[in-house]
């Protein structure tokens, strides 16, 4: 029997980069997959993917409605959920003299609010799965160190470790296991995206990767690997922990 058998899991933004391997890994482990994300064609390719397992909602999370209509749609597709992968975010760069009202609260609206309110949707059926359930939220090793540019990104990350490990203790006693997995520098298709309009040209992974003791940066496939175990009933004893997914310590 695979791991995730007869599991059923959410996953936000997995059209692209570490959501997609995600989704593509977990469904190749036998999940069936309800997710959403940017991107129709790459949607419908992994629906193709899934051989219908897999089930596209087409949300934008930055809406508060989005969030339970994400939640209400996979319960009737799929009847239940067993895990909550919480991996859409902006990225968008900023600085103090930058980061304004509405940026700064589009910011928190998606990289904080929207995993708070999936699983406040979710807790009626994450409470009622007899094996027990898990949300596991895509962070940053931002949340620790900030960077210049990523004022508002950072603190993101750094409120959802905070609300990640709050809920991981209120919600112990009831099979929910509710962990941060902090992602570092990761040569993805969106990041690659964003360093071409920074004007670091096509090197610019290369240059970043000899900061690393492997010779280059983290890949998609390598961070769904670790989702995949640490979503999995083999990481029962995990709840409430921080993980940091990098090559080198940062603390």
């Amino acid at each position: 029997m695979r791991r995730f058998d007869d599991k059923v899991v959410l996953i936000s933004g997995a059209t692209s980069g570490i959501g997609l391997a995600t989704a593509q890994r977990l469904l190749s482990e036998g999940a069936q997959v309800a997710f959403c994300g940017f991107g129709e064609a790459a949607a419908a390719e992994l629906v193709a993917y899934g051989a219908g397992r897999a089930h596209y909602i087409n949300v934008d999370l930055a809406d508060a409605t989005a969030c339970a209509q994400f939640v209400d749609t996979s319960i009737r597709r799929f009847g239940k959920i067993d895990v909550i992968i919480n991996n859409a975010a902006s990225v968008a760069r900023s600085t103090l003299e930058s980061t304004d009202a509405d940026f700064f609260d589009t910011m928190m609206a998606i990289n904080v609010r929207a995993p708070l309110l999936i699983m406040r949707q979710a807790l009626p059926y994450l409470r009622a799965n007899p094996n027990g359930s898990v949300v596991l939220n895509i962070g940053s090793l931002n949340a620790y160190v900030g960077a210049s540019s990523l004022l508002a990104y950072s603190t993101s990350k750094g409120a959802l470790v905070t609300m990640s490990r709050n809920l991981a203790a209120a919600h112990r006693h009831e099979g929910i296991r509710v962990q941060v997995l902090n992602v570092g520098w990761t040569n993805s298709e969106g990041e690659n995206e964003l360093q071409q309009r920074l004007g670091n040209g096509a090197e610019w992974a290369t240059v970043a990767g000899k900061t690393r003791p492997t010779g280059r940066l983290l890949r998609p496939n390598e961070i769904a690997n670790a989702i995949a175990f640490f979503a999995s009933d083999e990481a029962a004893a995990f709840s409430g922990a921080v993980i940091d997914l990098e090559q080198m310590p940062i603390r």
